[in-house]
């Protein structure tokens, strides 16, 4: 995985793909928390619809505190309650005296009539959105006419089920989520809306795909990809373009209205550039509501007014955005969090180890336990080297061999075969003296190995708990496969040419043969026309007589 400069170095190569997504705040807190000497456990909890609801606990000294993803339980009930509801929150905020934007709250029993009524009143554009609901979902923004209500409110009642709603004043300008931990701003990002950027070679679609590429490779963005929908090719059209445009160098074309993360936005950290007065917003915002601890608060910045507006107040708001910005430096909230919840744990030397959270999730996805706790590391300083062994050590047992020597030693780390046919070995301890001398493990080698060289540098990522053998990468084995197509295809070439040629000789000797064959008729004709040939018939005759006779 290719990690952005900006990004954490803690955090690089040690976020598995089953923390990818969702599980990403859940996983960097436990993780967090793990290195420090925490104890971390996993657990799952009874749902009537069979889902899979994994919740995690965090002990230290005694103490114990429960965590949703990134929600703990210092959240009061009164908080969740607010801010679950879209218009408590606001009534809360606009009594303090904090800006919110105009709209009204519609129940499930309000026909779409009376809301259209009000919608015509309050002028449009408009914002439609559950009342209780996160991450975009069932939200219908910028609509511009009646026509477009009538169509929206069919899409997020109806089809979406969403009966309680808010209607609201569309508000423009610069899209912020700050997120705010104990009456201070922790991180804050500017999102922008789903889009991409014209290079003057490729088309639409094409751009999409890359840029869809880019984001996989992105633990928070992974799962949240831009796709092309009914907005997505209604904003083309209404740009004067369709899929296979080839949009000019860095024009930029934007594929949805909203700036969700969710539905293919981008976060870029902006925490040291946040204005003042948003940042104080933020804080307003979170101090007014009673026992709100830790929260996400999404505000848009009219910098033409000069004006910011608080849209709403998340409980459980995503890490990744902070932990993993399209463009900016992480902000490390993670840490935050636990400094919060156990600021006893802050000067602990923490280790630079992972924990198998694979593993974890498999043995909770398939039901074979109901909780599991992940074993603590050593904790303090950790050595690490990766050491390259080169010679006769594939396939003769070199991994198995140096497995068994690393775990015997309490070593962790991996080992890999690479193309080049060297072994790679990467192993960490709390022992250094134990590291170093690795390096004459590594030449020694099982009976049929032989190790020609071992090269060694300090290793500085994270490591994984335990000593594995690693499959081959993904990557690696595609090449490998395109590079045995290849040689399949050069002798198959080599054959074809080779016959091609045999074939040319053959052609050239049968041609020789035909041009033999054709001088000796020509010459028979000669011969048979020539007057030797007619003066001499008469012996032939005698001749063919006394060879009967």
């Amino acid at each position: 995985m290719a990690y952005s400069n900006g990004w954490l170095s803690h955090l690089a190569n040690a976020v598995p793909k089953s923390a990818y997504g969702k599980r990403l705040s859940m996983y960097t807190i436990a993780l967090e928390a793990w290195r420090r000497g925490i104890k971390v456990k996993f657990y799952r909890l009874e749902d009537p619809e069979n889902k899979l609801r994994i919740r995690y606990s965090l002990s230290y000294q005694g103490r114990e505190h429960k965590f949703e993803s990134s929600r703990g339980d210092l959240l009061t009930e009164e908080a969740y309650d607010i801010c679950d509801n879209k218009d408590l929150t606001k009534q809360y905020l606009s009594k303090a005296g904090v800006p919110v934007p105009e709209g009204k709250r519609f129940k499930e029993d309000t026909a779409d009539e009376g809301i259209v009524d009000y919608a015509n009143k309050l002028g449009y554009p408009l914002v439609l959105k559950p009342i209780s609901e996160n991450g975009g979902k069932g939200v219908v923004a910028n609509i511009q006419k009646e026509d477009e209500l009538k169509e929206a409110l069919v899409h997020v009642r109806r089809e979406l089920g969403y009966l309680d709603v808010i209607v609201e004043q569309q508000i423009f300008g610069d899209d912020f989520r700050i997120f705010v931990l104990d009456d201070k701003v922790i991180g804050a990002v500017k999102r922008k809306p789903a889009n991409i950027v014209g290079d003057g070679v490729h088309t639409i679609q094409d751009l999409i795909e890359i840029k869809n590429n880019g984001r996989k490779k992105n633990p928070h963005h992974s799962s949240r990809l831009i796709n092309v929908d009914k907005e997505a090719l209604n904003l083309m059209r209404v740009a004067g373009y369709t899929l296979n445009s080839v949009p000019k160098s860095l024009d930029q074309v934007y594929l949805r209205e909203k700036a969700s993360i969710s539905a293919g936005g981008e976060s870029t950290d902006i925490t040291c550039e946040l204005p003042d007065q948003i940042k104080e917003m933020a804080i307003k915002a979170a101090q007014i509501i009673p026992g709100l601890e830790a929260s996400g608060v999404d505000i848009i910045f009219d910098q033409n007014n000069n004006r910011g507006f608080v849209i709403e107040v998340n409980t459980m708001p995503a890490l990744g955005p902070h932990l993993f910005p399209v463009e900016g430096k992480a902000r490390d909230i993670s840490k935050a969090l636990v400094d919060y919840y156990f600021p006893e744990s802050s000067g602990v030397e923490k280790t630079n180890l992972y924990f198998d959270f694979d593993s974890i999730m498999e043995s909770l996805k398939s039901r074979s336990t109901d909780k599991v706790e992940a074993t603590l590391p050593l904790i303090g300083k950790l050595y690490a080297k990766r050491y390259v062994i080169s010679g006769h050590v594939q396939g003769v047992g070199y991994r198995k061999w140096i497995r068994k020597q690393a775990l015997q030693r309490h070593l962790h780390g991996y080992t890999q075969n690479k193309e080049s046919g060297n072994v790679v070995v990467v192993v960490a301890g709390s022992n250094q003296d134990d590291v170093n001398a690795f390096k004459h493990i590594c030449y020694q080698g099982p009976d049929y190995a032989q190790v020609e060289n071992v090269k060694d540098k300090d290793y500085e990522k994270p490591v994984k708990i335990g000593f594995e053998i690693k499959k081959e990468s993904k990557e690696n084995k595609l090449k490998k496969q395109l590079q045995e197509e290849k040689a399949d295809k050069d002798k198959m070439k080599q054959k074809i040419t080779k016959l091609e040629r045999e074939n040319n000789i053959a052609e050239y000797k049968l041609q020789k043969v035909q041009q033999q064959k054709e001088q000796l008729e020509q010459m028979y004709r000669l011969l048979k026309n020539s007057r030797s040939w007619r003066y001499t018939k008469p012996l032939r005759s005698i001749g063919n007589l006394t060879k009967r006779s």
